[in-house]
């Protein structure tokens, strides 16, 4: 009987894979952008992913193979695999972000909690952080103010001037509040990029990630049984329960030492961790260096 050769797991990017320096967003040009290199073949990324084309033509994969063009805007949720196929001669920019970016801008942004069987599904406004829409189109006013927006936030991050965190965070809200406008108004409820039990159980562990979760919590969320949950969401994504968690964890604590006067201590329980010994470990083992030593790093 003739095996069949097992799938070898994506490739999984970070924010900080990508040259982003401990910030939460990371804005790319292409082609010319200093990308890393990243290994062939397909790919999950830890952050959410905005692709803004403005010439070419290339190939790429979203959990089916389509032509990408330029005038096209794909969303790539974390979590989706992806995988660019050709590049062509595509131009445009990658716009990477941190999820938890989008939390302080206000409770409307944040994904539902998980609905019952027969609901109706989430509008792509909800739906932002856990499903792709393949493709937007957006008219001729609204493609120039994106673009704009985009080349605004890319100058920013680029020559860090002063108050460059204050205007590279406006631009990215009024780029974000742009694409939401366009997916309310002409974005049809494409069908979810990846099961429905995926996308429940990432938007419970987005909307819980700062208080104690376990992979029986979101299994209970969710409604199927731990071992059933962690089959699914390693399969599909690429990560496990955990590596969510931990991801979304992170994140946050950095922005809360980079922009806070709160102790280790408090960060570690505020982010979801009851022993500080154990964020300390998580920390430095995803940083390479303490909390309080990277702290230091990225206010200096």
């Amino acid at each position: 009987m003739k095996r069949t050769p097992q799938r070898s797991p994506p490739h999984v990017v970070t924010l900080e894979a990508m040259g982003a320096g401990g910030l939460p967003l990371r804005v790319i040009r292409i082609p010319g952008g200093h990308v890393p290199v990243i290994p062939p073949g397909p790919l999950v990324s830890t952050f959410f992913m905005i692709f803004v084309m403005t010439a070419g033509r290339g190939r790429a994969r979203l959990m089916e193979p389509l032509e990408v063009r330029g005038g096209d805007i794909h969303l790539v949720p974390p979590g989706m695999e992806h995988q660019p196929l050709d590049m062509g001669n595509l131009e445009g920019w990658l716009v990477g972000f941190d999820p938890l970016l989008l939390r302080s801008l206000g409770p409307e942004w944040l994904p539902e909690p998980p609905r019952s069987r027969g609901a109706a599904k989430p509008t792509p406004v909800r739906s932002l952080f856990v499903r792709g829409l393949l493709r937007l189109r957006p008219g001729q006013a609204r493609w120039q103010r994106i673009v704009h927006r985009l080349a605004e936030l890319e100058t920013e991050l680029r020559e860090a001037r002063w108050g460059a965190e204050n205007a590279t965070y406006a631009w990215f809200v009024l780029l974000v509040t742009e694409l939401l406008r366009e997916l309310q108004e002409h974005a049809p409820l494409a069908p979810a990029m990846s099961g429905r039990l995926v996308h429940d159980s990432l938007a419970f562990i987005e909307a819980h990630c700062l208080r104690p979760l376990s992979l029986q919590d979101v299994a209970v969320a969710v409604g199927c049984t731990p071992s059933h949950l962690a089959n699914v969401i390693r399969k599909e994504t690429g990560l496990t329960v955990g590596d969510w968690l931990r991801e979304h964890r992170m994140a946050e604590s950095r922005r809360r030492l980079r922009e806070t006067g709160a102790s280790i201590e408090s960060i570690a329980s505020q982010v979801g961790y009851t022993d500080v010994t154990h964020f300390i470990r998580t920390f430095r083992r995803v940083h390479g260096v303490t909390p309080r030593a990277w702290r230091e790093q990225h206010r200096r």
